[in-house]
């Protein structure tokens, strides 16, 4: 690659339209959905390693992956760019799904939300001194970073899902928020909150996961975010 190359400067919006549009939600490649194919060969992986996935009605399958998918992109996006430009990203998905009339899509993105959030302290105590410094930090900052943003009259809600989604690139890479996702979507499944995946669905889930993460990174990586 030439030292003179420069990333496609691109409008954020814009951007994102075109992902949801032709990924997300309506990946059609010469009359074959996509997205279809992927939803069901995850679905039958997971099958092949807990029968209680191949019970599950399909379309309420597929709908919460499409839920999990938005919610990676906006974790993506984080990574990414950072939580000002995230916090753009957060309110344009919302006002998307809204004019799409796809509400249903912006509430089911919230337990992924929560368990990206669950993922950012979990296993962290008060009772140790390395812990309460980090908890401390966590908090202070969302604490300060929502006041900023309601200051500057971002919407409330779209702000929290970003600062829920913050200090979990450890835990991503560890694959703690992939665990704590896999949770999330088995409860919204009906599974019950007792049920416990299989370390076989866990390795799955973590390998499918991370590939659609990691697809994600790779789109914004190729894009610069007018500001």
């Amino acid at each position: 690659m030439s030292i003179f190359s420069k990333k496609q400067e691109v409008e954020p919006e814009s951007f994102c339209r075109l992902f949801y549009e032709n990924v997300i939600l309506n990946c059609v490649v010469d009359g074959v959905d996509i997205n279809a194919q992927i939803f069901a060969a995850l679905k039958r992986a997971l099958a092949d390693n807990d029968s209680n996935f191949a019970n599950i009605d399909s379309q309420k399958f597929n709908n919460e992956i499409v839920a999990l998918q938005f919610e990676l992109y906006a974790l993506a996006w984080l990574h990414q760019f950072g939580d000002k430009s995230a916090v753009s990203q957060s309110v344009f998905t919302k006002n998307y799904l809204k004019e799409k009339n796809q509400n249903d899509i912006w509430e089911a993105m919230e337990p992924y939300n929560q368990a990206i959030a669950r993922s950012t302290t979990i296993g962290r105590t008060p009772e140790k001194a390395f812990d309460r410094v980090y908890l401390v930090k966590v908090n202070t900052t969302r604490v300060n970073l929502f006041e900023q943003y309601h200051k500057e009259g971002f919407n409330d809600k779209c702000v929290a899902r970003v600062l829920n989604r913050l200090f979990s690139e450890d835990a991503w890479k560890k694959g703690v928020t992939a665990g704590l996702l896999l949770f999330a979507l088995c409860d919204r499944l009906g599974f019950g909150k007792d049920f416990e995946p299989s370390k076989e669905v866990h390795h799955q889930w973590f390998i499918e996961i991370n590939d659609f993460y990691e697809k994600d990174r790779g789109s914004l990586d190729k894009v610069k975010i007018k500001l």
